[in-house]
């Protein structure tokens, strides 16, 4: 039997608006900074959809799933897009290799950070220029915790559950320059080393 797909119900005034969908590895943060983002940059030119995961379902494959699963239910139009937003610091090269390779043949986007989403958030803040690059390296090997870290003491506080999103996205315009000055090899895959593309989504829904 073949699959039937119902057309996706864009929001009253969103009707003929550009989709884009997200699926995160993170359950909480991302959630709620890409549900902020799309709120303070509604427009009736594009619906942002952050889709729900289970608590347990975090690897990329999964979050993978969940986009898969969307695409079989609704009948998208030509220019809807669909992301991926993950994490290199827990998954090994083959995993990311095998999903990325995935989402490219499934005409899918991907959003990868190196070592964790936090770098995002991290690099909305002014101090991260001041890192040298010692500094910016030990991010790099100490991962999520050194980042979650860093951004506590210079906000005095960071609730990764429920972030205050009041204190990121008045500047996101120079978190996506940071970003892409960090991106030295924009051609590979995924940063290979200290960086974060979730920049190439948030231009999506900010511009």
């Amino acid at each position: 039997m073949p699959i039937i797909r119902k057309p996706f119900i864009r929001r009253t005034g969103f009707r003929d608006a550009k989709l884009i969908v997200i699926a995160s590895e993170g359950q909480k943060t991302e959630k709620k900074y890409f549900n902020d983002l799309k709120d303070a940059y509604a427009r009736s030119s594009l619906h942002v959809e952050v889709l729900e995961r289970s608590v347990s379902a975090s690897s990329p494959s999964h979050v993978l799933g969940h986009l898969n699963k969307f695409k079989t239910k609704y009948k998208l139009r030509r220019d809807d897009e669909l992301w991926m937003v993950i994490d290199v610091d827990r998954w090994t090269e083959q995993n990311l290799s095998d999903v990325a390779g995935k989402c490219r043949g499934k005409g899918f986007w991907i959003a990868v950070s190196n070592p964790c989403f936090e770098l995002w958030m991290l690099l909305h803040l002014d101090e991260f220029d001041l890192y040298d690059y010692e500094q910016k390296n030990r991010l790099f090997q100490n991962s999520h915790r050194l980042i979650e870290k860093e951004i506590r003491r210079i906000l005095g506080s960071f609730n990764k559950s429920n972030p205050d999103t009041s204190k990121f996205l008045p500047h996101i315009e120079n978190a996506v320059i940071r970003a892409k000055k960090l991106d030295i090899n924009p051609n590979s895959r995924w940063p290979n080393s200290l960086g974060t593309r979730v920049y190439l989504l948030v231009e999506k829904i900010i511009r």
